[in-house]
């Protein structure tokens, strides 16, 4: 499995038309990046046993990996702006719960 399309996003977020697919695609990129930089690892990444010749071999994106990208982007578009006024807002850790297993090089 790869990372989320587009078509996988807009069905996550229940959004059938297409006149704001632009602004979808930026935000699942971005999604994508933020995970990435949370894992200090690129998505998807290479396997760990590589063939001596012909093309790299990448490890299938685990299903919480994608799951966290989904729920990411979809942060992204329900709160557009940086601030929320009149209202708790609680951030939920669900995205990052569930890449924690993956990441690598964490340090001391």
């Amino acid at each position: 499995m790869s990372v989320p399309s587009l078509e996988q996003f807009k069905r996550h977020l229940r959004i059938r038309h297409s006149q704001e697919d632009e602004d979808l695609q930026e935000k699942l990129d971005t999604a994508i990046a933020d995970a990435a930089e949370f894992l200090n690892r690129p998505i998807p990444w290479l396997a760990a046993e590589q063939p001596e010749v012909g093309a790299p071999v990448y490890v299938a994106v685990p299903k919480p990996v994608r799951g966290a990208i989904l729920i990411m982007g979809a942060e992204l578009y329900a709160n557009r702006e940086q601030g929320v006024v009149g209202t708790i807002y609680t951030k939920m850790n669900t995205a990052e719960n569930m890449l924690r297993p993956f990441r690598i090089n964490l340090g001391v």
